[in-house]
């Protein structure tokens, strides 16, 4: 091999390794995007939720019998800010499923305490925002 062709190689391996890196952090930085909507399904009552700064909480609550979570929920914190609240199917005979809507807007720990209007009880979750 002579003295050109080893110096292209040497080179072109230097730049392979730095597109490498770069598509590295161009992955990383695309996996934590803050625009990213965080998703929480129907399960058990009282969560600590990890989210990020920017980006949007979505929680789904369903209930069984008369009655549905109020509207908007007590927030501690001004972490979070309320977006809105839908019905979300499927429609089950048991009751309704809402879907809450958040936008963490700074960082911080809120408790956002969601009351059901037929049977009292109350949901009460803890976002973290990173």
């Amino acid at each position: 091999m002579t003295k050109v062709a080893l110096t292209e190689l040497v080179a072109s391996i230097g730049r392979f390794r730095c597109w490498r890196a770069i598509a590295a952090v161009a992955l990383s930085l695309a996996a934590c995007r803050s625009d990213a909507i965080v998703s929480v399904a129907i399960g058990e009552s009282n969560r600590t939720i990890m989210v990020t700064l920017g980006q949007e909480l979505d929680i789904t609550l369903g209930t069984v019998g008369p009655g549905e979570y109020a509207s908007p929920p007590t927030i501690s914190s001004p972490a979070l800010r309320f977006l809105d609240v839908s019905y979300v199917g499927p429609i089950v005979p048991a009751g309704p499923r809402q879907l809450f809507r958040f936008k963490t807007v700074e960082r911080g720990t809120a408790i956002v305490v969601f009351q059901h209007t037929g049977m009292g009880q109350a949901v009460a979750d803890t976002v973290i925002v990173r």
